[in-house]
């Protein structure tokens, strides 16, 4: 469930490690909600085309998925009239949706739509969907779609040929595009790219709780209330009349405009947490997140060769103090990671973990060492050691960070001050979070006229060259089999250009039919998070608590994992 998480968690982990830009004022009145962000911008609006959270979260606010879930992960009926049905031998899926939902020209939202936009868009060659191998099986060695097929006009089956216990939270996140629409541009990539109704999101109908009015880009994203909202029914949600994403240069200044009433949430960091508490007109609440950070180890072509031994990936993270990251700069909000689970997950364990960064694996000497061996560093007069590169000169190490957040930049910068001390020199390159997307994380093969995307194989490389990259990454909590993504060799979004054997199997094994025995599968994310933590593909770092700061008037928050699981329900306390 990647993109069911609502946009107050994933806005929040924007907010922690990104920026934007900030142009002009927008006030908070009595019908308008203010979101403040230093996230970056969007890439699109064309939900299909995007891989970013932020992209997911604006498209979201008008388009409803077939199900969310709650603080307590039950299952929140949306766009499904009644929960999916599997088959007893778990291959056979029916989905029913409701029966009400209308595209904007007031026909009907049909099972034809949604698998049209499987078989059709998804799972085409001609378009560039990130999620794609979430909706593949591996069958007799090759890789096979599943297989989407219309029942009625509210009724349409998934068949798979292979177990997967984790399947259905995919299907909980499905959206829909019209197929009287999308029919118009198939098979031409330029012009579904540029369709004015897709970048527009003028045919979501009544989908969602909002209606798309106008993205100014870097500088906010506006939507409407939309009167025919099928939750809206019985009771007139949503109960603001516009809601407004408004992006600020810095945390410094978004915490500002929530202070002086400007904006009516933001995320609060922090060093800032107990003075807002202070306030009078400010409720915060700390909340648990599905996000951590990571330093990401660039094993392609154009990172420092060491990185793709792993033992050199694990004498580097050594060298790095997590405990200080989550007691100093993160002052107790955070906790140190050392798997891609976090701990609000039903399937987290930090059994048989590799914890590198604390205790006796947080050790620059024996990181030294390490390096040493692998040929990068030389020995003193006193028996120390310099680490160096191959040929006894200075190492040199470029680390990327998008800029908006101060402690993202402070953990940079502690980072540098880690590795300097063992003799390796490391750069900063700071840079808003669009640039580090295209130009750092998006790769291509040299010399060939693929599109940039985030993994593009073995051979591809970003525009920029790159060595560590500090980022935030989400986990699905109760599917964390979907971040295969990040780091199975295939995965969608492997920027990294990581490759492990071992947890390639662990994942398919985490989606097969032995998994279906909950112990089973429990054990195989034991192993997962164990090998992913001797493997350091990056090192993971700290899992982050969030502190949501609201105008005290804001009523119907219910804080907690998915804290904006039912916003549409959210109203200003009426004025005594």
């Amino acid at each position: 469930m990647k993109k069911l998480t609502t946009f107050l968690v994933l806005s929040l982990i924007l907010i922690m490690l990104s920026g934007g830009c900030v142009k002009s004022e927008v006030k908070q009145t009595a019908d308008i909600f203010v979101e403040g962000s230093s996230g970056g911008d969007a890439e699109t609006l064309n939900w299909i085309l995007a891989a970013d959270a932020t992209s997911f979260s604006y498209s979201g606010q008008t388009l409803d998925s077939l199900a969310t879930y709650d603080n307590q992960f039950n299952i929140q009926l949306r766009c499904l009239a009644k929960d999916v049905e599997v088959s007893p031998d778990g291959l056979i899926y029916t989905i029913t949706i409701r029966d009400d939902l209308k595209w904007s020209d007031g026909s009907p939202v049909t099972a034809e739509d949604y698998v049209y936009t499987l078989n059709n868009l998804m799972f085409s060659d001609w378009l560039n969907y990130t999620y794609k191998s979430d909706w593949q099986e591996e069958v007799d060695g090759k890789t096979v779609f599943v297989m989407p097929e219309v029942v009625d006009a509210t009724t349409f089956t998934v068949t798979r040929q292979t177990v997967n216990p984790e399947f259905v939270y995919t299907i909980y996140d499905l959206t829909p595009y019209p197929k009287y629409i999308a029919t118009k541009y198939e098979g031409d990539v330029q012009a579904f790219t540029q369709a004015e109704e897709f970048n527009n999101l003028t045919y979501t109908g009544n989908l969602g709780p909002y209606r798309f009015k106008e993205w100014n880009r870097n500088d906010r994203f506006v939507v409407e209330r939309n009167p025919e909202y099928y939750l809206g029914k019985d009771d007139g949600a949503p109960f603001f009349e516009q809601y407004i994403i408004k992006l600020f240069g810095t945390s410094a200044t978004r915490q500002a405009a929530l202070e002086a009433g400007d904006v009516t949430y933001t995320g609060i960091e922090p060093s800032e947490v107990n003075r807002f508490r202070s306030l009078p007109n400010v409720k915060v609440y700390t909340v648990p997140t599905r996000g951590y950070t990571l330093l990401a180890y660039n094993q392609r072509a154009n990172g420092w060769e060491g990185l793709k031994d792993k033992e050199v990936r694990q004498a580097v993270s050594m060298a790095i103090d997590k405990q200080m990251i989550s007691q100093a700069i993160l002052l107790g909000f955070a906790e140190p990671a050392f798997g891609f689970i976090p701990p609000p997950s039903p399937w987290y364990t930090d059994e048989g973990l590799v914890k590198y960064g604390v205790g006796p694996l947080y050790d620059k000497k024996k990181a030294a060492e390490i390096l040493y061996q692998k040929g990068y560093g030389i020995k003193k007069d006193d028996g120390t050691i310099k680490v160096t590169n191959k040929e006894g000169g200075l190492l040199q190490l470029t680390i990327a960070v998008s800029t908006g957040s101060k402690p993202a930049e402070d953990m940079a910068f502690m980072v540098r001050k880690e590795l300097v001390e063992m003799g390796i020199e490391v750069e900063i390159k700071l840079m808003p979070w669009e640039t580090l997307l295209r130009q750092y994380v998006m790769n291509k093969v040299p010399t060939t006229d693929q599109e940039p995307r985030y993994n593009n194989g073995p051979e591809a490389v970003s525009q920029e060259s790159w060595d560590l990259l500090l980022i935030g990454f989400n986990t699905d909590l109760l599917q964390p089999s979907g971040s295969h993504l990040f780091f199975a060799t295939e995965g969608g979004l492997n920027f990294m250009g990581c490759s492990s054997p071992e947890v390639d199997a662990l994942f398919k094994r985490a989606k097969s039919e032995e998994a279906l025995d909950e112990n089973v599968r429990r054990q195989i994310y034991a192993e997962l998070s164990r090998a992913l933590s001797e493997e350091q593909p990056v090192d993971f770092l700290v899992f982050h608590r969030g502190n949501l700061g609201f105008q005290k008037n804001v009523m119907g928050i219910e804080p907690g994992i998915n804290t904006g699981y039912n916003y549409h329900l959210w109203y200003f306390e009426p004025a005594k």
